[in-house]
């Protein structure tokens, strides 16, 4: 009579000890793969959202006209930008302006085409404020925050070739905005961004 074929008890355990070793490397594996997706899609809106910051802050430079900001004191009312950390309520330097095309469509809205601007950093945040008038400081303005981890934002300007921290030319654009941010993601990014460079409207 023929003995029954069967598994022996240290078999058993080899068996369940190289497929418990599977599980704990594919566990492994798949956990790494979660976590490297994660950090991937979270460059990726990180990026974007660079991105969209750094587009808005062209967009507006490029329609930068020569209208003075209500919060000018009168006696700087020639001064069109602004770049003073204080006046601009910000943790590093500012940068305040008018920009033209704001679309109005047939002047359906109750206001003109163009819109006070303010960039600003504040606790790592790089906000963007805009009003609906130009010269109405009653209200509050729109707060919107383009992107984060910001450490440090500085502007420069290039005026007549020249370039300088600070502007305080009367009666004229600069030619040229120079950005840097520095981020805890990707560190410092400089921009050079041009003006219209048009003259007093």
């Amino acid at each position: 009579m023929k003995r029954a074929q069967g598994f022996t008890l240290v078999e058993l355990l080899l068996a369940m000890l190289i497929f418990a070793m599977i599980g704990l490397a594919s566990s492994f594996v798949l956990n790494q793969m979660l976590v490297s997706d994660e950090r991937s899609n979270e460059r990726r809106e990180q990026l974007q959202d660079m991105q969209f910051a750094m587009l808005m802050l062209e967009r507006d430079v490029r329609q930068m006209v020569a209208r003075p900001l209500r919060a000018q004191p009168a006696e700087h009312r020639n001064i069109y930008v602004l770049s003073d950390g204080r006046t601009t309520d910000s943790d590093a330097d500012g940068l305040g302006f008018v920009r033209a095309g704001w679309s109005n469509p047939n002047a359906m809205l109750p206001r003109s085409g163009l819109q006070p601007v303010v960039y600003r950093l504040r606790e790592n945040v790089l906000q963007r404020l805009s009003s609906d008038y130009v010269d109405d400081v009653s209200g509050r303005p729109y707060e919107q925050d383009l992107l984060h981890g910001v450490e440090d934002f500085r502007i420069r300007f290039v005026h007549n070739g020249e370039e300088t921290n600070s502007w305080s030319v009367p009666d004229a654009l600069p030619e040229v905005v120079i950005v840097s941010l520095t981020t805890a993601e990707y560190g410092l990014i400089e921009r050079w961004l041009l003006t219209s460079g048009e003259g007093a409207l």
